[in-house]
């Protein structure tokens, strides 16, 4: 009987022992298997790459923006050429694409100006970021190339300006360009509290860095100054940047030289911002 027992107990063990080299052998499988699977992996990656590599492939490179067609803002990352930069300074007769957005919103048909005594500028500024951008302006043909070379002049002399789009681009709404200190130009507009066209509206007359440069009227004898957020600009004793003056500022002496008249200099309100000429 105790010959029985021990012959059973030998027995567990055998079958015990036998499971573990069983498990330990499924794991050194799998493990292998894995291993095995990591390196054909790697293998075939490594294929791929001198596939590529082989094949004379590269990632594809970002591609500069069309700065002729770009939208207004855009930031030229490259450096440009002093035949670049000319090249970039161009006008045209009002696109279609450009009609498109004006058309109901900053013009109108009328009987005061038409759409072929217009002209559309692409042109390049310097923003208060220090950077190069893209902008565009819309005036009378009859200054087209006057407005061309003046911003040139401004934008090679580092002269900055903060945005520089279409009256359009905020539905017309000239209070809300301002606000944003948008320099533009033509609208079909009336002057603000009369039924006479301004300048605007003949793409005669432009604002420039209006935010800092302000509207300021005396309705009632009261002072009022606009838009609002821009009161501080108001004191052209004080000094800040971007003020437009007679003390040395390029963008007045450009605009002087070329005939026009500066909103600065008016008597019964005053127009910082506000460059114009008669046809």
């Amino acid at each position: 009987m105790k010959g029985n027992s021990i012959k059973m107990v030998i027995s567990v063990i055998g079958m015990a022992i036998c499971l573990l080299c069983s498990c330990r052998q499924d794991k050194n499988e799998a493990k292998t298997e894995s291993r095995q699977e990591q390196e054909a992996g790697l293998e075939n990656a490594g294929s791929e790459n001198m596939g590529l590599e082989d094949a004379g492939l590269e990632e594809p490179e970002e591609e500069e923006p069309d700065y002729r067609t770009c939208m207004s803002g855009t930031v030229v990352e490259q450096e440009l050429t002093g035949e670049e930069i000319s090249s970039l300074f161009y006008a045209q007769e009002i696109p279609q694409e450009v009609f498109a957005r004006m058309d109901g919103v900053s013009y109108v048909e009328n009987e005061d100006i038409a759409l072929a005594d217009l002209r559309y500028l692409r042109l390049l500024y310097v923003g208060f970021d220090e950077q190069t951008h893209v902008g565009e302006l819309i005036v009378h043909a009859s200054i087209a190339d006057t407005i061309l070379e003046i911003f040139q002049t401004l934008y090679e002399n580092g002269y900055q300006i903060e945005k520089m789009r279409l009256i359009d681009d905020y539905g017309g709404d000239d209070h809300a360009s301002l606000l944003d200190n948008n320099t533009s130009a033509f609208n079909y507009r009336v002057v603000e509290g009369s039924k006479k066209l301004s300048r605007h509206a003949y793409g005669l007359a432009i604002d420039i860095n209006p935010f800092y440069n302000p509207y300021v009227t005396y309705p009632g004898g009261v002072e009022h100054i606009s838009p609002e957020g821009s009161e501080p600009y108001a004191d052209r004793e004080a000094d800040f940047p971007h003020k437009i003056g007679k003390d040395g500022d390029l963008c007045w002496q450009l605009f002087s030289q070329h005939g026009f008249t500066w909103g600065g200099d008016w008597k019964s309100l005053k127009d910082y911002q506000h460059f114009q000429i008669s046809e």
